[in-house]
């Protein structure tokens, strides 16, 4: 079996978070809505919602968590994109969350690791990640329609979508990076452009050196020295078309780092604050660019927004782009 891509899997095995329903700070409102049911898969997919306080229409930001994770995984990002305008939609994928895990342990006897091995392998959990997506812009398209909490504030021709481990392969599938062992087209053209924490490699697990020719929309991979698989978390960046692509490469980091509930009712033993830090200096501006069109991510700027981003144990930070 080829090297196993463990990032894909390992994200919040820490933690279960809680549904949670109250105000954060500097956002309107945290909406979890645990049942939503896909009739056609059969399939419910969570989802909670981060609102800006602005009530006028905002882009659409979506977030996947890691394997064995949940939607509030990445609580501490959603509530940034949500304090800095946009609408952010955490999504829980039910057949690779922290429940769908402890199942496997429990039912056929397995470790942890084991579990999240199965799962890695599932083409049904491969699938059904981008598809839940799909779902998921739907519903947002009905609520910004008919429920009152949300009806006008969802732009829906602006939609990004920000992953990580295994929803760094959901958001690179959706943006176009062609899976392994699955023939249907699961890409997602609503999607402006994604965002990668710990971008999956080339290695043939679930990506090989063909599956990326075909990615056209904006692209950015962020990962660290220390993360899982190494080096080859920057496939992407040499496989993908030119144009509009970024890498961000922050030294020390792990594959932990970018991953960090804060915020919720449960949360990771040690969350990587520096690393949240940053990612709350980065990625909102890199969501402006390509979704309201702000002054473009020059190299003078990529250097100051990394200036910005250091401090503790972020002491540098490559940024590539091309």
């Amino acid at each position: 079996m080829k090297r196993f891509e463990h990032q894909v899997f390992a994200a919040t095995f820490l933690f279960v978070v809680l549904a949670i329903h109250h105000s954060g700070a500097g956002q309107e409102a945290v909406i979890d809505q645990p049942r939503n049911f896909d009739e056609a898969r059969n399939r419910n997919v969570p989802v909670t919602f981060h609102l800006p306080k602005r009530k006028d229409a905002q882009p659409l930001v979506l977030v996947s968590h890691g394997g064995a994770g949940s939607r509030h995984a990445m609580y501490a990002i959603a509530s940034e994109i949500a304090r800095q305008g946009y609408v952010a939609m955490c999504l829980e994928h039910v057949t690779s969350n922290t429940d769908d895990i402890r199942r496997r342990m429990r039912s056929k006897g397995l470790g942890f690791k084991q579990a999240l091995l199965e799962c890695g392998n599932d083409m049904t959990a491969r699938k059904n990640r981008p598809l839940d997506v799909r779902f998921a812009i739907d519903l947002a398209e009905q609520l910004n329609s008919d429920d009152a909490r949300f009806k006008g504030r969802i732009d829906l021709s602006r939609i990004a979508i920000l992953g990580h481990s295994y929803g760094a392969y959901t958001a690179m599938v959706c943006c176009g990076v062609k899976p392994v062992g699955i023939e249907s087209d699961l890409t997602e053209p609503r999607i402006k452009m994604g965002i990668a924490l710990s971008p999956l490699s080339s290695n043939g697990n679930f990506f090989d050196k063909e599956s990326f020719s075909k990615v056209t929309c904006p692209f950015v991979g962020i990962s660290g020295t220390h993360d899982i698989s190494g080096k080859a978390h920057a496939d992407f960046f040499k496989l993908m078309p030119k144009g509009d692509k970024h890498l961000l490469w922050f030294h020390d980091a792990n594959h932990f780092s970018f991953s960090d509930p804060t915020g919720s009712r449960r949360a990771l033993l040690k969350p990587d604050t520096d690393v949240t830090r940053a990612l709350k200096v980065i990625v909102p501006p890199i969501l402006d660019q390509y979704l309201r069109e702000a002054p473009t991510l020059d190299e003078a700027t990529r250097r100051e927004l990394v200036t910005k981003s250091l401090g503790g144990k972020v002491r540098r930070i490559d940024w590539q782009a091309n």
